[in-house]
């Protein structure tokens, strides 16, 4: 028979889709009792071979198996002995424990940007079908996202008109979080007692969005720096920073592919095909990543990896580094 296929790697860009397998796995084991026992919540960023062991190799308790959620597993690999050691891991782990690594990632045009179809860890699972599998949870296309919403707002015991599902997707395009934090606002509103309006989304939805992170990036990009800042502020006050942040670092991603395709001699279509665009969307990036050079984008995004690093090991307070980042690019654009 062989092993059970207890090894599940979380990846792919859609981060609304996997925080939301992460919640419903944490539930499943909540709601069998033994949670505090059966399941545990990792963070490889710092995370001591000791205590990874300690939840790895102990046995179940009251049931069949145990549940590990790891994230940013990949900072316990590294280098050829530090791969070789990481798979060695998976390798080893019981039978009665079931791991699942969460790997948010994004497609580089042709290829995923972490799990890369040469990665290591891909290469394993392909070798280790029976214990391990990747499970890919992708940012619907551009053309499906009415039916996503459609699917999301039904499975939160709501409806959408077909009309109001194409409004709320021209206006967030393929942003799974937004809009399902815009979903159950608007669930909200109508108690779930009838099908949300474009009325409803004119209302609740267009009036909020008073600025995007493409109106900050274009002052940044015209060396605008204090109305960037102010837009900055403003997108502030209708979402969480760590959010934003990561609307910033995505934004800056798209300028860096989209800079390419314009190396390579392409255009607007080019954009709007290969980077999956609305063509206002594609409009926009072209227009921004024109202001740019492939080494200052670069530049740019090694700067917004180390303010990430700095998060989240709380060298640096959030607001402030995104301030300063801001002055510091659009002076770069200005040059």
């Amino acid at each position: 028979m062989g092993k059970k296929k207890n090894i599940t790697i979380l990846h792919g860009d859609d981060e609304e889709a996997i925080a939301e397998t992460v919640r419903e796995l944490i539930e499943k084991e909540q709601a069998g009792g033994f949670a505090d026992f059966n399941l545990s919540n990792l963070d490889g960023k710092g995370l001591s071979d000791e205590e990874l062991s300690n939840s790895l190799y102990v046995l179940p308790f009251g049931g069949e198996r145990r549940t590990i959620i790891l994230k940013n597993p990949l900072d316990l690999a590294g280098g050829r002995s530090g791969n070789q050691k990481f798979l060695n891991l998976l390798s080893s782990i019981p039978e009665t424990t079931f791991l699942y690594l969460v790997i948010p990632d994004q497609i580089e045009r042709r290829d995923w940007e972490i799990l890369s179809n040469n990665h290591f860890l891909r290469k394993w699972v392909k070798n280790n079908p029976d214990v391990a599998q990747i499970v890919e949870k992708k940012v619907p296309s551009k053309g499906a996202m009415r039916e996503w919403i459609s699917r999301k707002a039904m499975a939160r015991d709501g409806e959408i008109e077909p009309a109001a599902a194409q409004m709320l997707a021209n206006l967030l395009g393929t942003d799974t979080r937004a809009l399902s934090q815009e979903l159950d606002k608007l669930l909200l509103y109508t108690d779930r007692q009838r099908a949300i309006t474009t009325e409803d989304i004119t209302l609740l939805v267009s009036g909020s969005i008073k600025v995007s992170t493409f109106d900050m990036v274009d002052a940044v990009a015209i060396g605008n720096a204090e109305k960037a800042i102010h837009f900055l502020h403003i997108l502030l006050e209708d979402q969480e920073l760590p959010a934003l942040f990561a609307m910033i670092v995505r934004q800056f991603r798209l300028l860096i592919q989209t800079r390419e395709i314009l190396d390579e001699h392409g255009g607007i279509g080019m954009v709007q095909d290969e980077l999956d665009q609305i063509p206002f969307v594609a409009e926009k990036l072209t227009r921004q990543a024109s202001g740019f050079t492939m080494n200052k984008l670069r530049l740019i995004y090694t700067m917004l990896a180390e303010i990430d690093y700095k998060f989240k090991t709380s060298q640096i307070d959030p607001l402030t580094a995104l301030d300063a980042f801001i002055v510091e690019v659009s002076l770069m654009a200005g040059r």
